[in-house]
């Protein structure tokens, strides 16, 4: 491996995990910990990460990015097979749109072509993966950025959607707790939800199944208004009656 390739590769680990040793990078790529040592310094200079003793983190600028690449390695799998589903139900001629999350990321990354796709998202991710594809008209919602999730907080619906009305909503959770209510961290990110969902003729919930039975301070809309859930096989057999209940279509992944 050349050098650079494995300065980029040792970039994109730090990027990844936040942090790296430089014992375990010198196992992992065979060469010395002086080799090691010095290609953290070369990264450190060109201000893509910081050298620590013993090995290097992210920059504070870039804190953001690996927190969101260590949520999209949390239940990859599961988030993979849930998008593979999600997939399925996407349409040509249609106007669709998305919430932010790692889930969702995991949908824009396997979207299948289509033709003549409205596509409306509040992420900065999804938007910069999907605004060149072709058939697709990608269009970021406006509003306040939310740093941890680079994702816009809506507050007007009118001023940020345009009056859109969408067939289908792709939404994530950050929660669902045992009352069947999605919940959120803080209001203005439920509250962003609360409004997408009334955009769209068909709302379709994603959530793996480490998001069950989790309290959280701030309700977006309950699981009464969702037409389509899409989760995971792990899901609990009380938590799977419960959704049997709600009259809405279950997709376990």
């Amino acid at each position: 491996m050349l050098s650079e390739q494995r300065r980029q590769s040792i970039l994109c680990e730090v990027q990844r995990s936040g942090q790296v040793r430089i014992k375990d990078l010198s196992d992992d790529f065979g060469v010395s910990e002086v080799t090691v040592r010095s290609d953290l310094e070369i990264l450190d200079r060109k201000g893509l990460l910081t050298k620590t003793r013993g090995g290097a983190v992210t920059r504070t600028t870039d804190s953001t990015t690996a927190a969101f690449a260590r949520r999209m390695q949390t239940n990859l799998d599961a988030k993979k097979r849930i998008a593979r589903a999600a997939v399925e139900l996407f349409e040509d001629n249609q106007s669709v749109i998305f919430d932010g999350g790692s889930t969702l990321m995991q949908v824009a990354m396997q979207l299948p072509p289509l033709n003549n796709v409205v596509v409306a998202a509040t992420a900065m991710n999804i938007v910069q993966h999907l605004m060149h594809r072709p058939g697709l008209d990608v269009h970021m919602i406006g509003g306040r950025v939310y740093p941890d999730t680079v994702s816009t907080l809506i507050t007007d619906a009118d001023t940020a959607l345009g009056g859109l009305v969408a067939h289908q909503v792709f939404v994530g959770a950050h929660a669902i707790d045992s009352s069947l209510d999605v919940v959120d961290v803080n209001e203005d990110m439920a509250r962003t939800k609360r409004i997408l969902v009334r955009m769209a003729r068909r709302v379709v919930l994603l959530a793996d199944s480490s998001k069950w039975g989790v309290s959280g301070t701030s309700k977006a809309f309950s699981l009464s208004g969702v037409d389509v859930v899409i989760t995971d096989d792990g899901l609990p057999g009380p938590i799977r009656s419960q959704l049997d209940r709600i009259g809405a279509m279950v997709i376990y992944a």
